[in-house]
C-alpha cells in the first residue's frame, strides 16, 4: 500500500497549533503491542475537512505538509466551517524519532493503486450502501490521545452515543 498512516475525525481544538507554522500533530499507534505517541505534521498526502460528520472539502498537502495545510484552515475562507479533519499520509511513521519520513519513489502495482483508492473513497465517503468497511492494509491507524480531549460538544455527543451503545437496558441521559 502506499497510504502508509491515517487518522480519522480528529478533534481540531486538541491539536498544537503553535502559531508559528511548526504545531505538534500527535496520534497513537499501535506497534508490537504498546502504544507509540508519533508527531505526523509533517506528513504529506490528503486530509478532509468535516462539518457535523459529513466531508465537507478534500486537500492535498505535498508542497507543504498536512499539519500546515490544516493550519492554514484555521484562517481562511473555510474558518469556523469545519470541526472534525481525517488524514491519510504516504509518509511512514519513524517510531525511533516519533515523527514521520519524507516519501520516497516506489512502483506500484494497478492492484494495490484501485485497492488503495476504493478504501480511500469508501473511508471519506461512508455511502450508505456499501456494506464493506474498509482498512488500509499495512498502513498504522493514529488515534488522537484521549487524555487531552476537551469537552466540547462532539465529546458529549461521543459520551453519550458511547454510553447508549455500552448498555441499551440503561436509560437515557
Amino acid at each position: 500500500m502506499f497510504i502508509k498512516s491515517y487518522g480519522q475525525m480528529w478533534n481540531p481544538d486538541i491539536v498544537n497549533w503553535n502559531g508559528t507554522g511548526t504545531g505538534k500533530l500527535i496520534g497513537n499507534i499501535k506497534r508490537d503491542k504498546s502504544w507509540i505517541g508519533i508527531d505526523f505534521w509533517n506528513a504529506k498526502g490528503i486530509y478532509v475537512l468535516h462539518s457535523d460528520f459529513k466531508s465537507i472539502y478534500v486537500g492535498k498537502a505535498f508542497s507543504t505538509s498536512i499539519g500546515k495545510r490544516l493550519q492554514d484552515h484555521l484562517a481562511d475562507r473555510l474558518a469556523g466551517r469545519w470541526d472534525m479533519f481525517s488524514w491519510y499520509s504516504v509518509s511512514g511513521p519513524r517510531i525511533t524519532r516519533r515523527d514521520v519520513s519524507q516519501p520516497g519513489q516506489r512502483l506500484v502495482k494497478p492492484e494495490i493503486i484501485t485497492d488503495t483508492l476504493e478504501a480511500l473513497a469508501i473511508l471519506i465517503a461512508d455511502p450508505a450502501l456499501n456494506r464493506k468497511r474498509e482498512k488500509l492494509k499495512h498502513a498504522y491507524e493514529a488515534f488522537q490521545p484521549e487524555n487531552a480531549t476537551p469537552m466540547t460538544i462532539r465529546t458529549y455527543l461521543e459520551k453519550i452515543l458511547g454510553k447508549l451503545s455500552a448498555d441499551p437496558s440503561q436509560p437515557t441521559p
